[in-house]
């Protein structure tokens, strides 16, 4: 057995540190936990002092030089703080002290800090979701909006799961949405590589090796080494025009307008459109059941959920949704925005008139869901076919062009 030293939080929010002998670092957890202590650090050797020896040391220096500790905070890194502090407010920690747990827990070092001003904050009287609001790079309004609530109503840690739930969908939303355009977009990119290697690369040396002979070529290899005329002597321009064009639209999609006219020429799109708008309902319909069911009022959910759509065009028209339900309109009828649904619709007209709009809207994100799922399978099944069509095609093109001169040479020479 060896020695182990230990830093944990008895039942009553004091910190704790000791030795304990054990076999592994395993068993040391274990037995903490039988007597009530969650566990922060476990070190092996029990000669270590609270500020650490030279191998400790090396470990936190080491631990500071990791390049993740500085990337931003995802919503992964959100999810698992939520789940930590929601688990140890409902085994009697209280916020302060769960906040400095999860502090001690929490890798990307913006986070951690986020959390250790939170808790000093708190220490003073402030309201954890005031301090939530106040960092505004890390959490979103409807995470402050939604903790308010918890806050009042007393179920904070319900509220930081159900946050944590929210925030998972939204990433299994995004991860459908890449997974549907990744394969496309690569199986592109490699096509347009080979095109762009046979037009500059070998037509090019096969044109010099046709010249040399004085053969009459074909049609359809005379077109080929037109085209790679063209590419050799335009080709450097239309690329810098097109960098400049795609650089110019990256350009405008940080800003506002730039992005909203971005975002309503995504919804255009065939295919792709229909995916982005579903993956923007069941969101939409998530976020609404959730701010609903914590006891957030109808008009401020809606405004909340125009923040939350990645989709600017789509948030713009549950934004203008929110201003018709303050003029008195029914919730349905402000629905009728030209980016929301009939489906979405008909879904608030049955949330209202049944008094259970937070049930409707969280069975509308779920069918959402369903259909971007299936619209991800139809894209790739779609674009595939089309994409092999296609290269194909143009590698099948020029072989046969080549195929023609050889055969135009042989009988020349013959």
């Amino acid at each position: 057995m060896a020695l182990f030293s230990y830093t944990g939080v008895d039942g009553r929010g004091q910190e704790l540190r000791g030795t304990i002998e054990a076999e592994s670092e395993r068993e040391v957890v274990r037995i903490l936990r039988d007597r009530s202590v969650f566990v922060l650090k476990v070190r092996e050797g029990g000669g270590l002092k609270p500020d650490g020896g030279l191998r400790s040391r090396l470990g936190d220096l080491a631990g500071c030089l990791l390049p993740h500790r500085y990337a931003p905070v995802g919503a992964g890194d959100l999810v698992v703080f939520f789940r930590q502090t929601a688990l140890m407010l409902r085994a009697g920690y209280t916020l302060v002290t769960a906040l400095d747990a999860s502090n001690e827990m929490v890798p990307k070092l913006r986070l951690r800090r986020a959390i250790g001003r939170m808790s000093d904050e708190i220490r003073k009287g402030a309201s954890f979701s005031a301090m939530l609001a106040e960092e505004k790079k890390i959490f979103s309004p409807m995470i402050s909006n939604l903790v308010a609530s918890g806050e009042k109503s007393g179920n904070l840690d319900e509220i930081l799961d159900r946050l944590a739930d929210s925030l998972e969908r939204g990433r299994e939303i995004r991860r459908q949405m890449v997974a549907a355009m990744f394969y496309p977009v690569f199986v592109l990119l490699v096509s347009l590589g080979v095109v762009i290697f046979l037009v500059l690369g070998v037509i090019p040396r096969f044109a010099t090796f046709l010249t040399g002979r004085n053969a009459s070529l074909p049609a359809s290899t005379q077109l080929l080494m037109d085209v790679s005329g063209w590419a050799r002597d335009y080709g450097g321009p239309v690329g810098i025009v097109l960098g400049v064009g795609l650089f110019g639209i990256f350009v405008a999609y940080t800003t506002r307008p730039g992005k909203r006219a971005v975002d309503r020429a995504i919804l255009a799109l065939p295919l792709v459109g229909g995916a982005v708008l579903y993956g923007a309902m069941a969101q939409a319909g998530w976020c609404l059941a959730m701010l609903l069911r914590s006891g957030v009022t109808a008009l401020e959910s809606i405004r909340i959920t125009s923040g939350v759509i990645g989709n600017l065009a789509v948030g713009d028209c549950f934004r203008e949704a929110a201003e018709g339900l303050l003029q008195g309109r029914s919730l349905s009828k402000t629905f009728e925005q030209p980016h929301i649904p009939l489906m979405m619709r008909h879904m608030a007209a049955v949330g209202e008139s049944s008094g259970q709009l937070d049930t409707v809207m969280h069975g509308a994100g779920e069918y959402y869901q369903k259909e971007l799922a299936a619209r991800v399978k139809l894209i790739s099944v779609s674009i595939e076919p089309m994409l092999i069509l296609m290269v194909g095609g143009v590698v099948g093109f020029v072989y046969f062009a080549f195929f023609q001169a050889v055969m135009s040479v042989s009988k020349g020479g013959m």
